[in-house]
């Protein structure tokens, strides 16, 4: 199955312990300095009115921005959430074990079924809980929602608790997942609609999804281009190659880079600038063709997209069709900490994923980048890790080995990671 999908799986891997609701006592204490941290190096909130009158056990649903979105939701809520996590955040030893003790979030594995998430959730909802996911499983890439995870309408019948919906705008421009540091600017989370258990009982899951999807499904550049808001800063570009590696002007894909706010190509000197609103100008000079050129880094997506589906790939079964170099590979195991293997290179060949050596047919693994520098692979032989350099691009390796994947597997879906 193609998707990130927690629900619905095809078997248990293990059986799941009782989990309990998260404590709201504990969630008082941390809410006052936490709130003050995130609005002195942030300024992101969450709107405290648009909560009043909400009580536990509910299921809040967001989008999902930045990696502190979790953070913003606690804050303006007078009860403690467990949130559904990604297991790689469960992989860290002494802090792992510090977060589960506060907190109690719920781990999850991305690329593939898990049963035993699903079943903790509903534990937390019987104990008179909330219970907060981001249906998407993946922070946005580029600017919009990434996919969503299918039956998140069932889930929420079959919960049969209020369903708080909640939307994020403006983390994307302010902190976006390629970044290190956050730009000027401020993000807000407003609940959008409280649809209660009788509203629930009464809709379809088709319609529930759709009711999810139109408060959900939000994209920073629509948005912007009305709203007009700025998130200035001095190095607005840097990093922008670890998610973007298709130059549209030549369509090499080894080639693009950037420093400070421009962004450019080193083969073919294809130039923009991001401004202050994250919508990209042509930087003027001699070679570069300004009709070639997006002017956001959701339509360069779009672009990149469409050149990965067009490529003939049969010349890549005994050389690669790119690699990378000094990357770290790990082997690892749900929510345990990850075991050194070895340190070489990656190379994607057309029917195989080749990491310091050792190979997985596309057709048998599933992949998921988590930020921009690691990325999990899942296999008949495990779970396994891969951290690469600084400016290295993960995601044309998850992008590519999906489009092969679901063309092995004569699978339907489009889907390719995020």
């Amino acid at each position: 199955m193609p998707y990130n999908v927690i629900i619905m799986p095809a078997k248990e891997s293990r059986k799941a312990k009782p989990f309990r609701k998260a404590s709201s006592f504990i969630a008082f204490l941390l809410r006052p300095t936490a709130g003050l941290v995130l609005h002195l190096l942030y300024r992101f909130g969450m709107d405290r009115k648009s909560t009043r009158g909400i009580k536990r056990p509910c299921l809040i649903i967001a989008n999902h921005q930045t990696s502190i979105d979790q953070f913003i939701v606690g804050l303006g809520f007078k009860f403690g959430i467990n949130y559904v996590a990604s297991d790689t955040i469960f992989r860290h030893g002494l802090l792992s074990k510090l977060m589960v003790a506060l907190v109690r979030p719920i781990p999850f594995s991305k690329g593939n079924s898990d049963l035993t998430a699903l079943k903790n959730m509903m534990s937390v909802i019987k104990d008179g809980g909330c219970v907060c996911m981001f249906p998407s499983g993946n922070r946005s890439f580029y600017g919009e929602e990434s996919t969503i995870v299918p039956g998140i309408g069932k889930l929420a019948k079959k919960f049969a608790v209020p369903l708080v919906l909640v939307q994020f705008r403006g983390g994307y421009n302010m902190l976006p997942r390629w970044k290190t540091r956050p730009n000027g600017g401020k993000t807000t989370g407003t609940v959008v609609r409280v649809v209660t258990p009788e509203e629930l009982a009464a809709m379809s899951a088709g319609e529930v999804d759709e009711a999810i999807r139109q408060v959900i499904c939000y994209n920073e550049f629509e948005y912007n281009k009305t709203a007009q808001i700025a998130y200035p800063g001095r190095r607005k570009a840097e990093y922008l190659e670890s998610v973007l590696f298709y130059c549209p002007q030549c369509s090499n894909m080894d080639g693009l880079c950037s420093k400070g706010n421009e962004f450019f190509c080193r083969h073919c000197g294809a130039r923009v600038r991001i401004n202050d609103t994250g919508f990209f100008e042509r930087v003027e000079n001699s070679e570069n063709r300004a009709d070639k050129l997006p002017d956001t880094i959701l339509e360069w997506s779009y672009r990149q997209l469409e050149y990965i589906k067009s490529l003939d790939y049969s010349a890549f079964t005994d050389k690669a069709l790119f690699s990378d170099a000094n990357v770290t590979f790990l082997k690892a195991e749900r929510a345990k900490k990850e075991e050194f293997l070895a340190k070489g290179d990656i190379e994607f060949y057309a029917d195989r994923l080749v990491v310091c050596g050792r190979e997985f047919l596309l057709a048998e693994i599933t992949t998921a980048v988590h930020g921009v520098r690691k990325m999990t692979i899942y296999g008949k032989e495990g779970v396994f890790a891969v951290i690469s350099p600084h400016r290295t691009n993960l995601m044309k390796y998850m992008i590519c080995g999906y489009h092969l994947r679901n063309k092995a597997l004569n699978i339907m879906e489009e889907f390719y990671g995020y």
